[in-house]
Formats: C-alpha cells, structure tokens, sequence
C-alpha cells in the first residue's frame, strides 16, 4: 500500500511540473507575442532644432504615429557635437521605445575624439535613411570649371589657398582631407563654426574653395557666384543628375556624403528591430516624404540592419585612417 501511495505522489509530482512547464512555456509565448509598440516613442535628435537631423526625426515622426498608433515625441539631446544624444541612447532601456535619429558623425566623431560610447558595439543599426551630398565648390574668381582643371590649377599653386569647411572634425572638414588625399593637392583647412558663416566667406571670395552641403550650395550657383566642381560622392544627386560626382572624374571610390539612420540600443531584440526597420521604409516610400526629402537635396535609399551595421564599421575604419594619416587634432 505505502508503494502504491509513494507512486501515486511520484506521478502526480511529475504531473504537477509538467503542467507548470508548460504554463511557464505559455507565459513566455504570451510575452513574445506582446505587441511593438504599447506605448509612445522617443526620437531623440542629437542636434537643435532646425538641422536636417532634426527635420528628419520630426518629418518621420507622425508617419510612424500613423502606422503604430502610438505618439512619437521627439526630444532634442544636444551637445559636444552630438555625442551627448547618442551616449543617452546608448545607455537608455533596450526595448525599441528610445530611437536614436543619427547622421554620420556618430562615426566621424570616434574617428577623431574619445567618445563615451562605442559605436560598433552600443547601438542596434535599425536603417539608413537618405543622405546629404557634399559638394566642391569655388568662388566665380577660381579659374577651373571641372574637376580634372581645377586639380591642375592647384597643383600649379601648392599652399596657396584653403578650403573652408562648417567644423574642424565635421563631414565636410574630411571631405576636404579625403579630397587633399586623393587628388594630391595641398591646401590649407580652415574650420569655421557653423556651415553658414562659410558659406558667406565662400562668397566673398575670402575663402574661395567650399566643401559644403549640395541644400547649401546649390541656391548661389543661379547668379554664378559659386561653381559647384563635383559631389563629394559614388552617387549622382536625384536634384541636380547633370553634376559630375568626384568617382567620375577620377577619384575612384570618394564618398563623404552626410547619412542619416536610426538606431537603437544594443540588446533591443531583434523583432523590434525589425518591425521598426519595416516600418521606416515604408514611410520613406510615402510620395509627400520623398517630395519633401528632395527638396532638401536628399538622396533617398534605405538599408538592412545588416547594411547599416556594416557601413558604420567601414565609415569608421576609412575616417579612422584619414585621421591618422592626415594628422587630424580635433579642437571644439
């Protein structure tokens, strides 16, 4: 009797585990099953109000409303040339409701300073969002009208002239060095703080050679003041085609053009990651965010997570080498 009762109690254990097994199985489905989102978004822009990063993040934000249901607020983190956003991403909750809406110089920044976060290793790549071509431009007074003469004419005058850019250590400051690299020209970089005030020196002629935004540059070619030489890019501009991007005219693989992205926290799990990825490109589809995305001089593609993690890792490697090879001291 008492064997029969030690074997009742046995199987009735084994029951017992057996069904909190399969509750705990449950549970973890129920969970997995959980919808993305449940509650608002975070966009958190690593510039002021007013930039094409913020632009972006605000011109995203209510199309993401519309297919989520859920509020994206956008929320401007600024500082130490954009490093304080992304350290805040970097170190927010890894459940997709903290995006970071990023441009390049969350490569080009550890290429040239210490950053508080590790690039390759603290963020979840979502997607590629469009670019911003840099062009070569020249004050009117510049005797070259393409590239290949313009190489020329400085070659024949090695030192004697600079190229402004918006920033020592921006985007544009590398095209430049990028440029000095592969046409083997010597010229002098002269960082202004801001793009604007570049612009205005270009004008005048004071600074006559101008690495710059196509948005920027493209409003003073009408009156003939600036002369736009090449994109600083593999890829012809979707505004002006007729421009001669710095591959054609010989400088095989240049590109330095402004990307921007979003990304999340290491750790955000992958299927989150993917529904935002979906999400995005289809908004980037949208006919009224294309028509508003070309009217800032944006080239419009999209990217894998993959894609994106592994244009971050060759940006960083390039710039990294640039900068080092160049001898680049970063000054705020």
């Amino acid at each position: 009797m008492q064997q029969i009762n030690t074997e009742t109690r046995t199987k009735k254990n084994i029951l017992k585990l057996a069904i909190g097994v399969c509750g705990m199985v449950g549970l973890q489905i129920a969970l997995a099953a959980d919808p993305y989102p449940t509650k608002p978004i975070r966009f958190i822009s690593q510039f002021p109000p007013g930039g094409g990063t913020d632009i972006l993040a605000r011109l995203v934000g209510p199309k993401l409303t519309e297919l989520t249901g859920q509020l994206v607020i956008v929320e401007n983190r600024t500082g130490a040339a954009g490093n304080m956003g992304a350290d805040y991403v970097a170190k927010s909750p890894s459940d997709g409701y903290t995006i970071l809406v990023a441009n390049n110089v969350i490569v080009t920044n550890p290429a040239i300073q210490k950053t508080p976060f590790n690039v390759e290793k603290d963020f979840a790549p979502i997607t590629v969002f469009g670019a911003q071509p840099i062009v070569l431009a020249v004050h009117r007074s510049i005797g070259a009208n393409n590239l290949a003469e313009f190489i020329a004419f400085l070659k024949r005058n090695p030192a004697k002239f600079a190229f402004s850019s918006c920033g020592n250590g921006t985007a544009q400051h590398l095209a430049g060095e990028l440029f000095k690299e592969k046409a083997g020209v010597d010229i002098v970089h002269a960082a202004y703080k801001g793009c604007a005030p570049a612009i205005l020196d270009g004008l005048s002629g004071e600074v006559p050679i101008i690495f710059n935004t196509l948005a920027n540059v493209l409003p003073h070619t009408k009156d003939g003041k600036l002369k736009i030489l090449a994109i600083a890019s593999t890829k012809k501009s979707a505004v002006d085609p007729k421009i001669q991007t710095m591959d054609e005219a010989g400088l095989i693989g240049f590109d330095a053009e402004i990307w921007y992205g979003f990304l999340a926290p290491a750790g955000t799990p992958r299927d989150v990651v993917s529904k935002l990825n979906d999400a995005l490109r289809k908004i980037i589809l949208m006919p009224d965010v294309q028509e508003k995305l070309k009217g800032l001089a944006f080239n419009i593609h999209t990217s894998t997570p993959e894609e994106f993690s592994g244009l971050i890792r060759n940006d960083l490697a390039k710039w990294s080498k640039l900068v080092k090879d160049a001898r680049i001291q970063y000054t705020p």
